[in-house]
């Protein structure tokens, strides 16, 4: 097991197979998504869900996996943005 936490933001198809391949190789794994079942389904995979402010604090790596530039963007200068974590 890896001491390394990594957060996955946007776990659709490339940001579930990013987080699961992960997890799989013994990280500690983060998940956030705007659909609780993406984040279910990590957890049922061995990873954990957690909110944008919680896998801020327990992360060293975050990994954006989201739409478009205006999701990114949300994701780390938005209320809850990374940049100011």
């Amino acid at each position: 097991m890896s001491d390394t936490a990594i957060s996955i933001v946007g776990l659709g198809s490339m940001g579930y197979g990013m987080a699961t391949s992960l997890v799989r190789a013994g990280h500690v794994v983060h998940g956030f998504d705007i659909a609780p079942a993406a984040m279910d389904r990590l957890v049922a995979d061995g990873g954990t869900s957690a909110s944008l402010d919680d896998a801020a604090a327990a992360s060293d790596i975050l990994v954006v996996v989201v739409l478009n530039a205006a999701q990114t963007e949300a994701v780390l200068f938005g209320p809850n943005g990374w940049a100011g974590k």
